[in-house]
């Protein structure tokens, strides 16, 4: 999801961004295309940003965090 105009300023939006910039699984999440999962504390923190925002939630990933097609 893009940041617009209707999001910046949220409470939830910085929130995310904070996290997002210092954790590499969400850094990975945001550029997969939905290939890689956010970490637990990502996944909870963009799911409330979701919901703030009005959009609705995205499939989950099958894959957890930190793991690969060839580690399942």
């Amino acid at each position: 999801m893009k940041t617009c105009a209707s999001t910046v300023g949220l409470a939830e939006d910085r929130a995310y961004l904070i996290h997002h910039f210092s954790c590499p699984l969400c850094c990975a999440a945001g550029i997969s295309g939905g290939k890689q999962a956010r970490c637990t504390d990502g996944q909870a923190l963009w799911d409330t940003y979701n919901r703030a925002a009005g959009t609705p939630p995205e499939p989950r990933n099958r894959l957890r965090a930190g793991h690969t097609r060839a580690g399942r």
